[in-house]
């Protein structure tokens, strides 16, 4: 059986969404929409204040990635991620082909060399034949 406390207290993490919802200026109806959600879920509860589903609270986190998880879950850390605008870490193959692109472009600048070279090599193979002939 539920104390009068209890019944009446909103779970902390909806406390924490409802802060990170303020300090984004985001309504109930935006984050239910951009995460994907039911229509109304947070809506409901807000007011029926029961706690959120991890499937709920997963959908969330994927569409505001500037919030801070252990923040919205446990309350530890900071509200938002220390470096929103920090680079996402490469996996592997990204690497790779990042890698490829740059080999790529230092192959394009070696061509235009052997063709910068191979030009001027005919200029003076050309060069010498006129005066050849000019002495001749």
């Amino acid at each position: 059986m539920k104390t009068k406390k209890e019944s009446t207290e909103m779970p902390a993490i909806l406390v924490r969404l409802q802060q990170f919802m303020e300090h984004e200026q985001l309504s109930a109806y935006q984050v239910n929409k951009e995460s994907g959600l039911c229509k109304g879920l947070l809506i409901n509860a807000f007011a029926n204040q029961r706690g959120l589903t991890t499937s709920t609270l997963e959908a969330i986190l994927n569409a505001y990635p500037r919030l801070n998880a252990n923040w919205l879950i446990v309350g530890r850390g900071e509200m938002l991620n220390a470096e929103p605008n920090a680079a996402v870490p490469l996996s592997v193959t990204e690497k790779h082909i990042q890698n490829l692109d740059d080999l790529q472009k230092q192959c394009v600048e070696m061509i235009k060399t052997i063709q910068q070279m191979k030009q001027r090599e005919q200029e003076e193979a050309d060069n010498r034949l006129i005066e050849s002939l000019l002495k001749g």
